[in-house]
């Protein structure tokens, strides 16, 4: 076969590929890389790849673009599944086939399926729960369709006052964390202690673990471990559905209170750990409302014991008032039965009283000033006194 000049090879490949495709549109299934974006220019150029599923062999490599009529395809992924459009993203993609003979090969993205991305995080966080579920069953459990972990069914302080936090330094969910809670309308005091690391890209899962096991270590005894991270693209919130995060969230011996950032979706960081709010401004109001509810609890407590006291106290009066008029009116008929008993007795005395004896005609019949009863008592010739009403009488026994 004798040579052809190379304008003509690529003028035929084109033909070959107009013929193709033409103006037809086709549905891709790729991976992004090597994206090189101009926003401000309204396009976009980058690489699309297929790798092998068993392994990381790229089976297939094609350049892309996004030009400006289309470059809201970007906006419109981004703000439907609040992933940012970024490398390493596996995309469902409308494109069409184009050839130059001086460009060569490219494929213009016309459209970005949203729904795909979506089932794919998706399905990929279903798969991580269900390894959980399965190696560790005393961790993590269904229940009515339902996850439960060991860290949920922690008992919560009542009040939730020393924190360890992890957070990145300097971070807009580090910031907005303590200064929500130092600046708590009821002037309620906490103490965090500090474990920043981390939160986010790669490797955040593996520096977040590290900290737990240095709040574990430390043998302190938090009331809660709050994991707090600022606003950013969903991507960015990867390491929040990682198995390994999961496992130490499910089981951690701490109640951990996350709030990580994110409006959309729940993470499995959310669906494992002890108590979840969407930012960290949430998770500060979240624990001063707790503790505001403990307070609260304490003055209805104060209330109700100083209504049960004012009560006890009104009822013990009224029952001691009536005892007191019971005694008054118990003691006033014994001492009218005494009184009564006195008098009768006085009488009685009275009527027994020698003189009045004496007045009624009896007489003493008296030997040395002892009285005789008996008249074998008496010897004849004894000399007696006889005592009468009115004086004695001295007598010679016959």
């Amino acid at each position: 076969m004798s040579p052809i000049r190379l304008s003509d090879l690529a003028f035929t490949l084109e033909a070959v590929l107009d013929e193709a495709f033409g103006q037809k549109a086709v549905w891709v299934i790729a991976e992004t890389s090597d994206i090189k974006n101009y926003p401000d220019r309204g396009y976009c150029f980058l690489t699309l790849v297929e790798r092998e599923s068993a392994g990381r062999e790229t089976l297939a490599k094609l350049d892309a673009c996004i030009w400006r009529r289309n470059y809201h395809t970007i906006k419109d992924f981004e703000q439907a599944t609040g992933v940012a459009f970024a490398r390493n993203i596996q995309l469902l993609m409308l494109v069409s086939v184009s050839f130059s003979p001086v460009y060569g090969l490219r494929l213009e993205i016309l459209k970005i399926d949203p729904s795909y991305t979506l089932g794919n995080l998706e399905r990929e966080r279903q798969a991580v729960l269900d390894a959980l579920v399965l190696d560790h069953p005393d961790l993590v459990w269904l229940e009515a369709g339902q996850y439960i972990t060991a860290n949920q069914l922690l008992p919560r302080p009542a009040v939730m006052q020393r924190l360890a936090l992890i957070s990145a330094p300097g971070s807009d969910g580090w910031r907005d964390f303590r200064h929500e809670l130092t600046q708590n309308p009821f002037g309620y005091d906490f103490v965090v202690d500090e474990y920043l690391c981390q939160v986010q890209g790669k490797g955040a899962e593996k520096a977040i673990c590290a900290q737990l096991e240095r709040i574990q270590a430390s043998n302190v005894a938090y009331d809660s471990v709050v994991i707090v991270r600022g606003g950013g693209s969903q991507l960015d919130f990867g390491s929040f559905d990682t198995y390994v995060l999961g496992q130490a969230v499910a089981g951690f011996d701490i109640p951990i209170l996350a709030g990580i950032g994110h409006e959309r979706n729940v993470s499995i960081t959310d669906l494992l750990c002890h108590e979840s709010v969407k930012t960290p401004t949430k998770a500060a109001a979240f624990l001063v409302e707790h503790n505001r509810q403990f307070e609260e609890s304490c003055l209805l407590l104060r209330d109700r014991l100083s209504v049960v006291a004012r009560e006890t106290l009104q009822t013990t009066r009224e029952q001691l008032d009536a005892e007191t008029e019971r005694l008054r009116f118990v003691m006033h008929n014994y001492f009218r039965d005494r009184h009564t008993d006195l008098t009768e007795k006085a009488v009685t005395i009275r009527h027994l009283d020698p003189a009045n004896v004496l007045r009624r005609g009896y007489a003493l019949v008296l030997r040395n000033g002892c009285i005789l009863t008996q008249s074998d008592d008496i010897k004849s010739g004894e000399t007696l006194d006889i005592q009468l009403k009115d004086g004695t009488v001295t007598v010679i026994s016959a």
